[in-house]
């Protein structure tokens, strides 16, 4: 029998891409439910889906075999508790909280349910990690020394357009584009990093271009003890609301230069010849992050990014935060 799925947040602007996904793996959505009532029954109507309010109301009358969690980022902590404690399996957008503590709550919830839970980080599907780890596999890698990551999309007014003006308001949405979009990065940085500390040498935020609530630019640096160094870009602060806007993922070690930016991978090899190919933009790797969790699911195997990245991610932002708030 076909998979039976809930969206919690159909208002979310991700929405229309995890419905994409389903629908082509041939899953049933089964109901929705969204903090705004009104929007959501409207986006509901116009994709045929039943609409509830209420998350817990919602689990109660679909019996879904998996949610789809996308809730707006104040609400994040109280509907992951809610469908963790429904006992219902979860596909759950970052950054599950406005910070870190409201993030781990969430993930707390999750582990006291003992719920599968994979977290949409679609940046983890680009295709500098299928290089990294083919070359990590072959013994080629060598240290990796530094690494950087951005992240640059539209403009803030973006967010009015897509019907989610609260996340603009950093009271809801826990801050800007760092927060938005930075979360990315800093899964990057601390994936590489592993079991390493990772001290935060410097970051600043911005708001010269648009003077809103929520920053429209963050950069940051961090380094491990043994001399990693990454560095972080985060902002709405590409001109064309072109899908995608900007990106680049860039990891140096001493066997290998990994390079993808804007659709192309550049992998030049210790002693060999640059290779050069197209590759999934960012937003065109929702769908093998999505599938790849419902893989997991089906087949009981574990959640392909546990909670607890974004967990570390979230700390990594906050950091960044706090260094600018005392920068002035």
């Amino acid at each position: 029998m076909a998979l039976a799925v809930v969206i919690v947040g159909i208002t979310h602007w991700h929405a229309p891409r995890y419905l994409r996904m389903l629908a082509a793996r041939g899953a049933r959505v089964v109901g929705a439910s969204d903090a705004d009532a009104a929007a959501g029954a409207g986006v509901a109507a116009r994709e045929g889906i039943p609409f509830l309010p209420d998350t817990a109301a919602l689990l109660r009358t679909a019996r879904p075999d998996l949610a789809v969690v996308l809730p707006r980022q104040d609400r994040a902590s109280m509907e992951i508790g809610i469908v963790a404690a429904h006992g219902i399996p979860m596909l759950v957008e970052k950054p599950m909280g406005r910070n870190a503590v409201e993030a781990r709550t969430a993930a707390d919830a999750i582990r006291r349910a003992g719920v599968f839970a994979s977290v949409c980080f679609p940046n983890r599907y680009l295709g500098i990690w299928d290089a990294y780890r083919e070359l990590v596999a072959h013994d080629a890698l060598g240290t990796v020394m530094h690494a950087h990551f951005r992240t640059i999309n539209g403009p803030p007014a973006r967010y009015v357009e897509y019907g989610v003006p609260w996340m603009l308001d950093p009271a809801i949405s826990g801050g800007g584009a760092l927060r938005n979009l930075g979360v990315h990065a800093t899964d990057a940085i601390a994936a590489l990093a592993g079991d390493r500390v990772l001290t935060l040498a410097g970051g600043r935020t911005s708001f010269i271009g648009y003077h809103g609530a929520a920053e429209d630019f963050a950069a940051a640096i961090f380094a491990t003890a043994d001399g990693f160094t990454a560095t972080m870009e985060a902002g709405y602060t590409y001109a064309n609301m072109q899908e995608g806007g900007d990106y680049e993922w860039r990891i140096a070690a001493t066997g290998a230069y990994l390079h993808e930016c804007n659709g192309r991978l550049r992998i030049h090899r210790r002693g060999a010849a640059l290779e050069e190919r197209a590759v999934p933009a960012p937003h065109d790797a929702y769908a093998a992050m999505a599938n790849a969790a419902l893989d997991a699911f089906e087949s009981g195997s574990p959640p392909p990014v546990p909670v607890a990245a974004c967990v570390r991610a979230v700390e990594l932002q906050d950091m960044i935060y706090q260094a600018a708030a005392s920068a002035g």
